[in-house]
This record gives structure tokens, sequence and C-alpha cells, in this order.
């Protein structure tokens, strides 16, 4: 009879971790997609969106760039079912120097006027290693101290989203720590296609020097194909590749002219370009790693420090830029809530004209920029 008892406590017991285990697979498997994407999504964003990886964040950026004046740009991102993300940015130049402004594909930022709209799809099939029993067991203590805490009958019906979002520090931790399983990192694929809108004031009377001002309306397409590096939930970056096609206006450079004033014998001058600007084509190569130098999770104090070094070669115009950003990123808390405040970072860069074969200087081809970023959350993404 004894025997029969054991036998049957034994069952019992075999049954109820065989739930456990199923609910986990069955119920909360999504939660585990879910903390494993924010994981990724959290420590990818960049400011100012210039990366080949779309942010996931709904932002606001502000940009200096030295030679190129000042941008303003924001984006509304919104996150879709079955891994697809997109987006709207308008980014409006706000200042200028006297410098020419490069071209979209290179820089990040927007020689005048650009609306582009971003499709990004993340390809991922993650598989969860099966819990162990020591695993399950553990989860069980969690659920029965969460379901006497809220005084829920039955700690069966206590779902792992349930300890996430109103657990304590301790039954947080200990929940998350059934996440720690081995799964495949993500790919994703982004297309972004935008028109840009740029204006130009010139002359083609070299007597007269009569401005004509003339605006254009230029499109650009860019595709990205993106691989997460790391291992787990420790994200630690991603290397892309992506192609460029662009249409550009050049105006030629501008020249000072010196024009009697009147019978007198005073002069004025007046600095303009000679000639209309000239339509240029052109496919850029891009190769880019970013790497996560720091971050800490789990604490509103988050932050995440990243490099993102790119090279870029554009095929036509045969221009060579090489760019190095530095970030300051906030992300997300445990929750998955958007943590507030601001973020940005610095951006330093190198570009050349590699056609007759040497180099410019670093002085003259070397460039800074200063971007201060701030989230929007109001759309809800992530």
């Amino acid at each position: 009879m004894t025997r029969k008892i054991l036998l049957i406590v034994i069952f019992i017991a075999n049954l109820f971790m065989a739930s456990a285990q199923n609910r986990l697979s069955a119920a909360d498997d999504s939660i585990r997609q879910e903390a494993a994407s924010n994981a990724v999504k959290s420590k990818l964003s960049s400011p100012l969106g210039a990366a080949a990886l779309s942010n996931f964040v709904s932002a606001i950026h502000v940009s200096s760039f030295f030679k190129a004046g000042v941008n303003g740009k924001i984006e509304l991102q919104r996150q879709f079912k079955a891994g697809w993300t997109g987006g709207l940015s308008l980014d409006q130049k706000i200042a200028a120097t006297d410098s020419e402004a490069l071209p979209l594909s290179v820089t990040g930022i927007s020689p005048g006027t650009t609306v582009q709209l971003n499709l990004q799809k993340m390809i991922w099939h993650p598989s969860f290693d099966i819990l162990s029993d020591e695993q399950i067991e553990e989860l069980n203590h969690v659920e029965t101290a969460y379901s006497k805490r809220n005084n829920i009958a039955d700690a069966r019906t206590v779902s792992l989203r349930d300890i996430r979002n109103n657990g304590t520090e301790e039954e947080k931790k200990m929940a998350l720590e059934t996440f720690n399983t081995g799964f495949k990192e993500p790919f994703f694929v982004n297309a972004k296609v935008g028109f840009t809108k740029t204006s130009y004031t010139y002359t083609k009377d070299s007597v007269n020097l009569s401005p004509l001002t003339e605006s254009f309306v230029t499109p650009t397409f860019t595709f990205s194909l993106i691989k997460v590096l790391g291992s787990g939930f420790n994200v630690s970056g991603y290397f892309a590749l992506s192609y460029n096609y662009c249409v550009n206006y050049i105006a030629a450079t501008a020249t000072t002219f010196s024009i009697p004033f009147g019978n007198t014998r005073n002069y004025y001058s007046t600095t303009i370009s000679l000639g209309k600007p000239a339509k240029e084509m052109d496919n850029t190569i891009t190769a880019e790693f970013r790497k996560n130098i720091f971050f800490k999770s789990g604490n509103k104090n988050a932050s995440n420090i990243a490099i993102s070094p790119s090279v870029n070669y554009c095929v036509d115009s045969k221009l060579a830029a090489v760019f190095l950003p530095v970030y300051f990123i906030r992300g997300k808390d445990a929750n998955g809530k958007l943590l507030d405040g601001l973020q940005g970072g610095m951006r330093f860069g190198y570009v050349t004209n590699t056609l007759s074969g040497n180099f410019v200087s670093f002085n003259k081809g070397f460039n800074a920029q200063l971007i201060v970023s701030a989230p929007l959350d109001f759309l809800g993404v992530l």
C-alpha cells in the first residue's frame, strides 16, 4: 500500500513538472521571445539613425556637422507583427556653412530636405533549450511565492508575464534565469526609400550675374543586410553590408566677382556659382561593424556605449569615406519600458576622392559631427 502511494505521489509530481514545462513552452514562450527581442533591440539603437540598422524607437535628433551645417531630424518608428518594423523620417537642413554638403549616402544627413520611408524585417527563429528539472523546480517555487503574496489560489495560473511585470526583484531575477538558454542571433533585412529636395542659386550670365534659384527633387534607395553578433542575451553588436543608389545635384564652386558700382570707382563683390548644378548618379557600397563596449541591464540608469565604424566607397564619384561614430545610448529597463533622457554621440569621418589616386590631406578630408537625440515613446514602439 505504501509503495502504491509513493508511486502515485511520484506520478503526480511528474505530471506537475511536465505541466510546468508545457505551460512554459506554450503560454510563456512568447515572453521568452519578447524578452530576447527586447534585449537585441534595446542595445542596437543609433542616434541620428544613420546606421544600416534602422532604429526601433521614435526619436528627434539634432546634428551639427562641420562643413555641412546643422540638421534637424525626426523619425517615427512603429513595430508590426511577425518581426516587421517600419518608419517615416524627415531630415531638414536648418543652417549651413559656405562649404558644400556631401551626399546623403555618405554622411547620413540631408543636403536639403529628405523624406524617407524604411521597412525592416527581423528574420529570427529562436530555439530555446528545454529547461532542466532543477530549473522547473526553481520556477515552481517562484510561482508559488508569487501566488501566496498575491492571494492566488492556484500557482499554476501564474505566468512569466505576471512575474516579470509585478514580481519582486528577486522573483524577476529567478524567472529571467529561465530565459538564459541558447538561441540563434537574428538577421535583419532593411530597405529605405527617400526623396531629397535641394535648392541652388546660380547664374548663367557672367556679365550681369543675374541670379537664378532652382529646386531639385532626387531619389535615394538603400538596401542593407545586418547580422547581429553575440550569444544568448549578450548582444555585442552587428556586422552590416549596405548598397545605396542616389541622385545628387552638385553645384559649381562659388566664385567671387568684383563689379563696378555705377560710374564710380567703387566696386562691390558677389559670390555665386557660375553654371547650372550638374546631375550625378552614384552607387555606394558600405561595410559597417557595430560593437557595444558597455551595457548594464536591469538598471534605471542603464547606458550603452558603442562604436560603429564604417567604410564607404562611391563607385561612380570615386569618393571613399571612413566614419567612426561613438554613441551614448539609453535603451530600456528590465520591464521593457523606454528610458527617458537625452542620448547622442560624436561621429568622426574622413572623406577623400580617389579619382587621381592621391588622397586629400587629413585636415581637408576630416570632419566631426555632434549628435543630440531624445527618444519619443508616444507611438508605443517596442
